[in-house]
């Protein structure tokens, strides 16, 4: 039951932000009483947490496993589809929404540089790059977040793609 209000919460948070995260809503989507998330999360706050930890773990575990399908181009295609799908589902939305929250919420939805390295090392091995071209994972990681920014913000996906071959053909 611990893992389906923790679901809920974060679908609740991808669906329809902070401002409208509720324990209430949270139960509703749980399918259980109230007082059992009290239970399995004594306050508020340790739910939102972990909820905020969960949402960043999950965007980089979706890119993480868009690099380890495929090589080439094609891991790069497969990384920009889990970019406007984390889009498109909210999960960005609902990650900005902890970042900005500040405090503990902030510290539970930012990953720590060692989480952030794998995506590098991931994308050295999709990418066959050699030893001699150092990414910068804090510069990977703003590049996509700025991004998914972009296609947060409504502009045009075709130009944001765009943007987004652009910075892999200078990388490359």
């Amino acid at each position: 039951m611990k893992d389906t209000i923790l679901r809920a919460s974060v679908e609740t948070a991808a669906n329809h932000g902070l401002n409208e995260w509720t324990v209430e809503e949270v139960a509703n989507r749980a399918k259980c009483a109230k007082g059992l998330v009290n239970y399995h999360y004594r306050s508020k706050g340790e739910l939102l947490s972990r909820t905020a930890e969960t949402v960043a773990m999950d965007r980089l575990a979706r890119r993480l496993s868009a690099l380890s399908r495929a090589q080439g181009a094609t891991a790069l295609d497969a990384l920009w589809e889990a970019l406007s799908q984390e889009v498109d589902s909210g999960w960005f939305a609902a990650w900005l929404g902890f970042l900005s929250a500040g405090g503990k919420l902030r510290l539970a939805a930012t990953l720590t540089p060692d989480r952030e390295r794998h995506l590098v090392l991931a994308l050295h091995k999709a990418l066959d790059l050699p030893a001699l071209v150092d990414l910068d994972p804090a510069l990977v990681a703003a590049i996509l977040d700025g991004l998914a920014l972009r296609l947060l913000q409504g502009e045009p996906v075709d130009a944001v793609r765009e943007a987004y071959h652009r910075f892999w053909v200078t990388v490359l």
